[in-house]
């Protein structure tokens, strides 16, 4: 991730990072510190999910009738939606994808 990153921040292209990711990625331990650090370099920044971005979230869920297992993924779209379209880069593309469907100025690409 943090090559696609810096690529895109040489481009001048904004990279966020929805706070709800957060939760999938803090586990505690060294994890922790590891994700701190790469906060800490400066080239994302974090996004709060307002109300919002939760009620595109609960509407892309519908769309595709998914429950709250794919909450954070939704998050992740609609945050992307919210700021006008992007790219989302993830390790697991197809949900997010189906979530996105609707939104031809939102990307999925897997890392």
């Amino acid at each position: 991730m943090r090559a696609a990153a810096k690529v895109a921040q040489r481009r001048g292209e904004p990279v966020r990072v929805p706070s709800a990711v957060l939760v999938e990625l803090y586990r505690g331990g060294g994890r922790d510190q590891a994700v701190d650090a790469e906060l800490r370099r400066g080239y994302a920044r974090v996004v709060t999910t307002g109300v919002r971005i939760a009620r595109i979230a609960s509407h892309l869920l519908a769309a595709i009738g998914g429950g709250s297992e794919f909450a954070v993924d939704a998050l992740v779209v609609a945050t992307a939606v919210r700021l006008g379209g992007g790219l989302v880069l993830t390790h697991d593309p197809a949900d997010l994808r189906r979530l996105a469907a609707g939104h031809p100025n939102v990307a999925v690409a897997a890392i």
